[in-house]
């Protein structure tokens, strides 16, 4: 019975190295039930973190938005300009950047241990550099959990033809 069940483990291992799946590649499906509910708990955190965000966005919260956006932060918006959080900061105190609406879809939120990763589908009622820029939009958003709290990192978007 104990060579049986050692045969079994063996070819279970066997079989999940053929595949590519070391420990360092197992999906979320794949892992073990307990390692499961730690992603799940992340990605439901890093969930309300971008709610925030966007509600921070909306409201014009510099108090969130300072905390949310890393000191390091790069921004390249829709025309490929690339944005410092200083630089992010100044346009929305200035009102060259406003978002009257900003709705989220298609989310995918990933986590690889203190990093995420958000994209997204944005539709937008809004303004960048005091132009309208209303429309929908694919983000990317890089993540990092920094002394216990997300910041972004970076953000990426891209335009969608209307």
């Amino acid at each position: 019975m104990t060579r049986i069940f050692g045969i079994a483990v063996l070819l279970v291992a066997a079989s999940a190295l053929a595949l590519g799946q070391t420990p360092e590649k197992q999906t979320k499906e794949t892992k073990p039930a307990a390692e499961q509910v730690a992603l799940s708990s992340a990605e439901r955190e890093l969930t309300q973190v971008v709610n925030n965000y966007i509600d921070a966005l909306k409201s014009k919260d510099m108090t969130k938005l300072d905390r949310i956006w890393a000191d390091d932060l790069t921004s390249t918006n829709a025309r490929g300009d690339v944005l410092s959080k200083t630089q992010r900061v100044a346009n929305i105190q200035s009102g060259a950047d406003k978002f009257d609406s900003i709705e989220a879809s298609d989310q995918k939120i990933r986590v690889y241990g203190d990093t995420g990763v958000v994209t997204s589908l944005a539709t937008l009622k809004a303004q960048y550099s005091g132009q309208d820029a209303s429309g929908q939009y694919r983000t990317t958003q890089v993540w990092v959990k920094r002394s216990g709290n997300w910041q972004l990192v970076a953000l990426q978007m891209t335009r969608i033809a209307p």
